[in-house]
């Protein structure tokens, strides 16, 4: 039994062994062929996603070609609207610029023309009453209005010039930037203001007035007003101050006051840098010498045959100068320096000390002239260095009415403050309605330091005055003092006794050294001959009759 019950759980195992080993044949069959049924779902599946992919992207191209294309549309759109836009700005601007050209020049014109044609009867009817304001009252102070679009620049470069200095640091303070901004603004104004200035100037001819003349003087167009008379028996030239131009021997009638009361031809003309007298390069042109030799060739061109009358020089101040160098030329009989700026000078009794100078070795001169040429050209580019600043200070005093006058009520006597009239202020200003008066202006300053238009020219100016064997003449040195005494012409010095700019104290020494007459004349300024015509035709009167 017990055999039999073994016999059957071994069959039942062997049964069980050839059951398992036919079904894994089987699974072993059937393997490979689900693992490619399961692949080529799986590459369906991918099939179906690249398509929906292919979709999705082919959605998103369609929609972006739609977005460019409705952009480049707005485009077209906006530049044509834009295009339209700034034409109409353009033109309005320009119509704009233009009435505003118009009417500064207008302004303009009116102020270079204020001064009224009165009549001689008219002229001592106001002279008499002491008028204190000129007939015609002009704002001459009016500031050209910028167009919308200048303003729109300045806006702008404000805004960059933020946005830049913002860049610039991070750690920039928000004060910093608006400071920055403002000053942009600021600057961007002031271009715009000035070209408007620029383009409202006009050329010395236009400015001139109806008896205003022209005579060309070595290549430079002077300017020159006269008091005409028939037969005069003398001629009298008139030569202004620093700051004046001719205007200052007319506002007071003093040249028809001169030329009724001394039978004479009397002419005032602008020195090169002020007045309506022309601006040229050359910075020789600006020295108290080449004003000197102006002088001189409107005394030949205008005054006629010399040998029939007698010639008189004029000088107020810095003309003094002038008027005293040109008498140093020869044939003048008498020379009036008015409040004369000749300060300091002594008489040359001697040249011992130039033949000295004359008899070292040319060497030596020339070593001592480089030393010279090289500190005067220091000085030359130190002055052009500031020439930028000083343009701008002399544009914004010259132009206000505020300076002249105040200027010219400290220049005169307290009590003839009352007296001034307008015309005198606007004479005073009519020359910065010219081209290049600022510039003209600089040159005279830099006249004043070194005058030569170069460096080179410097040194070649130096090298010449070293190799020279004989000594340079008061004309060429501007010696005032000496070239009066040469002159041998008859000397007045007239000075005010309250002059605050040149003292009556420096007219006494030099009318001590030059011997001659002096006459201080009471409640008086710096200029006698315009606060007080009728006393200083009187001495004048004296003196040459």
């Amino acid at each position: 039994m017990t055999s039999s019950l073994l016999s059957r759980l071994g069959a039942s195992a062997r049964r069980r062994v050839a059951r398992a080993g036919v079904d894994g044949a089987v699974d072993d069959a059937r393997a490979p062929r689900a693992r490619l049924a399961r692949a080529s779902a799986r590459a369906g599946a991918a099939r179906a996603i690249r398509a929906v992919a292919m979709r999705v992207v082919e959605c998103g191209r369609t929609r972006r070609a739609r977005a460019m294309d409705a952009a480049r549309s707005a485009r077209a759109r906006w530049t044509r609207v834009a295009a339209t836009t700034r034409a109409r700005t353009r033109a309005r601007a320009t119509t704009r610029a233009a009435a505003t050209r118009t009417s500064t020049r207008a302004q303009i014109f009116r102020f270079a023309n204020s001064t009224p044609r009165e009549t001689r009867e008219t002229r001592e009817t106001r002279a008499r009453a002491g008028a204190t304001t000129a007939p015609r009252d002009l704002d001459s102070d009016a500031t050209p209005e910028l167009t919308r679009a200048e303003r729109a620049c300045a806006c702008a470069a404000a805004a960059a010039a933020g946005a830049a200095a913002s860049a610039a640091r991070a750690a920039t303070p928000p004060l910093a930037t608006v400071a920055v901004a403002i000053a942009a603004y600021a600057v961007a104004r002031a271009v715009f203001v000035e070209r408007r200035y620029a383009e409202a100037l006009v050329s010395p001819r236009e400015a001139a007035d109806a008896d205003g003349e022209f005579l060309d003087v070595d290549g430079v167009e002077v300017h020159y007003k006269r008091a005409r008379r028939a037969n005069a028996k003398r001629f009298i030239e008139c030569m202004h101050g620093f700051g004046a131009n001719a205007s200052s021997w007319t506002t007071s009638d003093t040249m028809r006051r001169a030329s009724e009361a001394l039978d004479a031809e009397v002419v005032a003309h602008d020195s090169c840098g002020f007045g309506l007298t022309a601006r040229p390069r050359d910075v020789k042109k600006y020295t108290r010498a080449s004003d000197a030799k102006a002088c001189r060739a409107i005394a030949r061109e205008v005054g006629g045959d010399a040998a029939a009358r007698s010639l008189t020089l004029m000088g107020h101040s810095l003309g003094a100068v002038g008027a005293a160098l040109a008498a140093a030329q020869g044939g003048v009989d008498y020379v009036v320096l008015v409040a004369p700026a000749i300060i300091g000078g002594k008489l040359r009794k001697n040249d011992a000390g130039d033949d000295a100078a004359l008899s070292l070795p040319t060497f030596v001169r020339v070593a001592f002239a480089a030393v010279g040429a090289a500190a005067a050209t220091a000085a030359w580019c130190l002055t052009c260095a500031v020439k930028p600043f000083l343009i701008l200070l002399l544009r914004k005093l010259v132009r206000s009415k505020e300076f002249w006058t105040k200027g010219l009520r400290a220049a005169i006597d307290p009590s003839r403050v009352d007296a001034m009239a307008s015309d005198w202020i606007d004479g005073y200003r009519k020359p910065s309605v010219v081209r290049d008066w600022d510039v003209g202006m600089f040159r005279v300053v830099l006249a004043s330091v070194v005058a030569a238009s170069s460096p080179r020219e410097i040194w070649r100016d130096a090298m010449a005055r070293a190799r020279a064997t004989t000594q340079p003449s008061t004309l060429e040195r501007e010696d005032a003092v000496n070239a009066l005494v040469e002159s041998g012409a008859k000397i007045l010095i007239v000075h005010g006794e309250n002059d605050v700019i040149v003292p009556a104290s420096n007219s006494r020494t030099l009318a001590k050294l030059l011997n001659c007459e002096l006459r201080i004349l009471p409640k008086c300024g710096h200029m006698p001959h315009e606060e007080s015509p009728e006393a200083f035709i009187d001495v004048l009167r004296d003196f040459i009759s």
